[in-house]
């Protein structure tokens, strides 16, 4: 489908570039469109429709855009959550934080702290007739876009080939996994209907309306030996001390110290409304009113047994060793997250004259992160009066180590297996609330600007975003208040669920699960044998309100012939922030969070030029130089401030940072497009990047403070600075063919597409002060960008004849750096490569009535973390079902 005419005006199409000439259907016609949509902008871009993403085997927008040239996606920001629900794109290797993510050219809302774009995943494949990946970012644009913007062009009335539209879908299906665990919970449903209408005397009017709803349950059981940081696994000075380095290692073999099984109940359900009146009055002229409503909620029950050592180990090899002390520790969390957003867009879109038009845009957007965190945990020997595990002898331990997998066994398994033997440890209730709100008001007045004019034309034009951020955490803990309150409060076995279930680790020892209901209840029941402990520093400390100005100002002037098109423009772009937040208590005796504030602003003068040499009528050749920016999270400008005291007397400050400017990225494009006169492609893209001010956490030598009634001139201030380089460079490569001629009649339903990324990045990764006394450079340079993959296919190869349509997709996201760690290499986290295969398949009952099957993961591809000299060490594995839909999709002309 085509774009509306508000992304048409924002890509500079004119009307006539409407994919409504389209006559063939499904696949074919989803392809074409892209094609068409592709050929139709000035920008390098790459796009996948409504019936692509319609019809693909995809549950949401975020998968179906991991279709496009370029785009891989990631999971949760939590590796111990949601990695099999992809939620984030990133665009040519850059991090999702720093791309930009709009609908019909607006900001949304984002229900998450250290993200500025909205979760694609939230968002309903209802909403868009086109989910496009702008790759070179032009003075109109917002330069918040290192690796370029995801924009949503939301369906429009005016852009179906009928005067009445009425599409519906329903789906019932299960994901493999559902079931496995504690939730009898198997089914999933997915459910959604379109219509749309033109009406009006002169068909001047247009309304869309469109709804969804979803439910996926799901369980998994994964294994995390590497914790969430790679320091789980560590070497031994002959001291008997931990230390991330082998050289200081009393014998160069690493252990496993962190052997932590999870198991999943997963429940996702969502849902959205869409709507949007249209009113033309004119040949280019017209006026829209967009507005959406986007809830979800996830709600996770989390088991965890974790197996860790009290004592270096002894009896090294090569393959394993023993512990001659551990501990074990059971419980649960139980987490239910809910986010709703909103989004309102006003549009207007003005002719003034045969050559000239006035384009002004105003949006306000809203999201709301609610999540409550119930933790409580059970622990073979914990201390009365605090959340501390102590060792015991008696869980001696060794390990054997196989392909870099670790496995626990027990010199005396009943010490790990007994319930009886297990003591309550603490009970945790975290509530964390975020708003998040931006305000957008765009013009622009254009000039023989349109790509069917010729000659000098010019763009002029003006955007004002304010966004507020607040981020609130309410912590609550509560222990055992003594030994007898420990006695009193019970062991696991009266609030254990009698199921068991095996985990990886600890082959021994299953799971011991408590009851949730159960073991809440004892805080009520046994209420004076708990004390609460002192929690002001979680209450306060990560509190802050972030508010940012944006204002900015652009003039682009082109110049047109048959064949040339030279795009130029320059952009002011002005950043006032404004961050509110608590310092912690200095002064002896004191326990008061005070308020702070800071101001902080940047400026940029944002350059960009864009040259499109059109060889002859299907051949065009582009090249681009930009510069844009990648603005710091709303955390890390917050103003918080807090305080630690280490084993060795020195003072620990860590900060946020208000003046913290944004990443800085000089970008170099250059694409080939070859459009086949059957309706097929073939481009090639160059691309490299230049980025500098990456932003890191250093740690510094600080000036003498007074903390408590006491100075500390040992000190150290913690904070995210400017300063690290970086670069990537890529080719991109692609094919499309929605048929082949050549072929024999009965196979020219064939069609297939492919595309090819091959990416290398690096950015200079600051050392700590450890590393750099043990002889580590200041810095190293890193193998790639964070979330970076090395190489990203797609294919889909499909058939359709008659009634039938048949498809089979590909994806495979290569190898990405997840994490960098500053002391040393062997930490550093690699996602490994992921390959994906999904079918689809649909047949055409009746001229309105089709029946589909989904089939996504076919090869129940996992997620997979690992780290190491040469990645052998297991981090992370996180097992991803099979999920298979079968439904009915109905379509008329009303």
């Amino acid at each position: 489908m085509a774009a509306m005419p508000a992304a048409r005006a924002q890509e500079g199409l004119p009307p006539e570039a409407e994919i409504q000439s389209i006559v063939v259907s499904g696949f074919h016609a989803a392809e074409r469109a892209t094609v068409q949509s592709k050929k139709a902008t000035r920008q390098i871009m790459d796009a996948v429709s409504q019936d692509d993403i319609g019809q693909l085997p995809d549950f949401n927008i975020v998968e179906a855009a991991r279709r496009i040239p370029g785009l891989s996606v990631v999971g949760g920001g939590d590796a111990t959550k949601n990695r099999d629900i992809y939620q984030r794109a990133t665009i040519r290797g850059l991090d999702s934080r720093y791309n930009l993510v709009t609908v019909d050219g607006v900001p949304i809302a984002s229900a998450d702290q250290t993200y500025r774009g909205a979760r694609l995943e939230m968002l309903p494949a209802g909403l868009v007739s086109q989910i496009q990946a702008i790759k070179t970012v032009t003075a109109e644009y917002d330069p918040h876009a290192l690796g370029g913007q995801v924009n949503l062009v939301s369906r429009s009335a005016f852009a179906m080939n009928q005067d009445r539209f009425f599409v519906a879908n329903a789906f019932a299906g299960r994901n493999s996994t559902a079931g496995k665990f504690l939730s009898d919970a198997k089914t999933s449903g997915r459910a959604d209907a379109t219509g749309a209408a033109i009406f009006g005397d002169r068909r001047q009017f247009g309304v869309v309306v469109s709804a969804e709803l979803q439910r996926l349950p799901s369980s998994a059981f994964s294994e995390l030996p590497g914790d969430t940081s790679g320091a789980g696994w560590t070497y031994y000075t002959a001291a008997g001390a931990r230390t991330p380095f082998k050289n200081l290692s009393v014998d160069g073999k690493i252990a496993p110290v962190r052997s932590q099984d999870f198991a999943f109940d997963n429940l996702r359900e969502r849902a959205s409304l869409n709507s949007k009146l249209e009113y033309r009055f004119g040949e280019r002229s017209h006026l829209s009113a967009f507005a959406g409503y986007y809830a979800d909620k996830d709600t996770e029950t989390r088991y965890e047994t974790l197996t860790s050592p009290g004592t270096p180990p002894a009896s090294v090899g090569a393959s394993g060793g023993h512990f001659a002390s551990g501990d074990v520790q059971q419980g649960f969390t139980y987490q239910p997250v809910k986010r709703r957003t909103n989004l309102l867009t006003l549009d207007g879109l003005f002719e003034m004259g045969a050559s000239s038009e006035l384009g002004v845009t105003a949006s306000s957007s809203k999201a709301t992160y609610r999540e409550y965190r119930q933790m409580i945990k059970y622990d073979t020997n914990p201390k009365a009066g605090s959340a501390t595990a102590q060792y015991l002898p008696s869980l001696a331990y060794s390990y054997a180590v196989s392909g870099g997998i670790p496995r626990v066994t027990f010199d005396n398994p009943m010490a790990a297996t007994d319930p009886a033997l297990y003591k309550g440890m603490y009970w945790r209730d975290i509530d964390r609330d975020l708003d998040n709100k931006v305000d957008f008001l765009r013009a622009d007045y254009k000039h023989n600007f349109k790509p069917g004019d010729r000659g000098f034309g010019f763009n002029a034009g003006v955007n004002l975003t304010k966004t507020t951020q607040s981020w609130d955490v309410r912590f609550k803990e509560s222990v055992p208040r003594d030994v007898a309150a420990q006695q009193a409060i019970g062991s696991l076995s009266p609030v254990l669920i009698p199921s068991s279930f095996a985990t990886y680790e600890t082959p021994q020892a299953p799971y011991l699960l408590p009851d949730r209901l159960l073991a809440s209840q004892l805080t009520s029941t046994l209420a004076s044998s708990f004390v609460a402990t002192n929690q002001l520093a979680n209450n306060y400390a990560d509190d802050y309100t972030d508010t940012e100005k944006v204002k900015a100002g652009y003039i682009q002037g082109i110049y047109q012939t048959d064949r040339w098109t030279a795009l130029a423009g320059l952009r002011e772009d002005r950043t006032d922030v404004h961050v509110e937040g608590y310092d912690a208590p200095t002064t002896a005796g004191s326990a008061a969070y005070t308020r702070s504030s800071r101001n902080g602003d940047y400026r940029f003068l944002l350059p960009s030029l864009l040259v499109t040499f059109q060889a002859d009528g299907d051949q065009r050749f582009k090249g681009g130089i930009s510069k844009t920016i990648g603005r710091p999270d709303f955390a890390q400008y917050a103003a918080r401030k807090t305080f630690s005291i280490g084993t060795d007397g020195g003072l620990t400050v860590n900060q946020g940072n208000p003046n913290l400017a944004p990443r800085e990225a000089w970008n170099y494009d250059l694409s080939y497009e070859w459009y086949l006169r059957s309706g097929g492609l073939v481009s090639a893209a160059l691309f490299y990047k230049d980025i500098s001010n990456e932003i890191f956490t250093a740690s510094a030598v600080g000036a003498a403070t007074d903390y408590l009634g006491k100075t500390y001139s040992q000190v150290t201030i913690s904070q995210p600075l400017n300063a690290a380089k970086a670069g990537l460079k890529g080719v991109e490569l692609q094919y499309v063919a929605d048929r082949f001629t050549f072929l024999p009649r009965a196979l020219r339903g064939i069609g297939f597409s492919a595309n090819l990324t091959w990416l290398k990045g690096f950015f200079n990764q600051p050392m700590s002060a450890a590393a750099i006394a043990n002889g580590s450079p200041v810095s190293r340079r890193s193998p790639g960008l964070i979330h970076q993959p090395d190489f990203i296919a797609n294919a889909t190869l499909s058939y359709a004849a008659g009634p039938l349509d048949v498809r089979l997709s590909f994806n495979r996201i290569g190898r990405a750096l997840e994490s960098v760690d500053q002391d040393t290499s062997e930490r550093d986290l690699y996602a490994m490569a992921r390959n994906q295969v999904d079918l689809q398949g649909s047949y055409q009952i009746s001229r309105s009535l089709r029946a589909v099957i989904q089939g996504q993961n076919l090869n129940k591809a996992p997620f997979i973390v690992r780290q190491g000299v040469h990645r052998e060490l297991l981090n992370n594995y996180f097992p991803v079902g099979r999920t298979v839909f079968v439904g009915l999709t109905y379509e008329a002309d009303l």
